[in-house]
């Protein structure tokens, strides 16, 4: 069912631009790229073209990486499982239609160490681009962090647990959360689906 809700909302060509901040919220880097997605001899295939260079990265599996985790809207997570604190990576994506948005998170003991921000929209879909160079507003209490990277996208980074949130124009927010218990452990996938009159910048209240 997640493997085939992951390949039903993400398969096809996606457009894209990245934009590589470091751990202040400043822009670092962009350049525009191509991801073709699709299901070949039971495997799915995702290469993706960095339009400066031309080089093409390719990754393949069959069965889902026992680490991710895909939601029945096709909104997907990858990350350590179980968390440690010396070295982890966190990617989140939601899917909206034509569109999605990516982060891709690098840390360690001493935190945060740079985010890398993803436009992505269908061949054909225009995209507006954010101004240049990218600076994030980032909100602080002790452990958790409000980044926010758009007016209508933010990351919430709190101790081990990372979350996506993308405002949709009838004003309600999707979100995809990467959590873990005390010991470590990757919990289930919370609904994604967060509609209604909360922002998520309540999450430090």
């Amino acid at each position: 069912m997640s493997r085939r809700a992951l390949l039903e909302h993400n398969s096809g060509e996606w457009h894209g631009l990245f934009i590589r901040l470091d751990h202040a919220g400043v822009e670092q880097t962009r350049f525009n790229t191509v991801l073709r997605v699709h299901d070949e001899a039971d495997q799915v295939v995702a290469a993706l073209t960095d339009c400066s260079t031309g080089q093409t990265r390719t990754m393949r599996f069959g069965e889902l990486p026992a680490a991710m985790q895909v939601d029945p809207a096709g909104h997907w997570s990858l990350g350590p499982d179980p968390f440690t604190p010396w070295n982890w990576n966190y990617e989140l994506c939601l899917t909206v239609g034509q569109q999605r948005r990516r982060l891709i998170v690098r840390g360690n003991s001493g935190g945060l160490h740079s985010l890398v921000m993803v436009q992505e929209a269908r061949a054909g879909i225009p995209l507006e681009e954010p101004e240049t160079p990218l600076r994030c507003s980032i909100e602080s209490h002790g452990d958790r962090h409000c980044w926010s990277l758009q007016p209508d996208l933010q990351m919430l980074l709190d101790g081990r647990n990372c979350s996506l949130q993308w405002q949709q124009t009838n004003g309600t927010w999707l979100a995809i959360k990467r959590h873990y218990g005390a010991d470590g452990a990757l919990l289930a996938l919370p609904s994604a689906a967060a509609a209604g009159a909360a922002h998520p910048a309540e999450w430090q209240h």
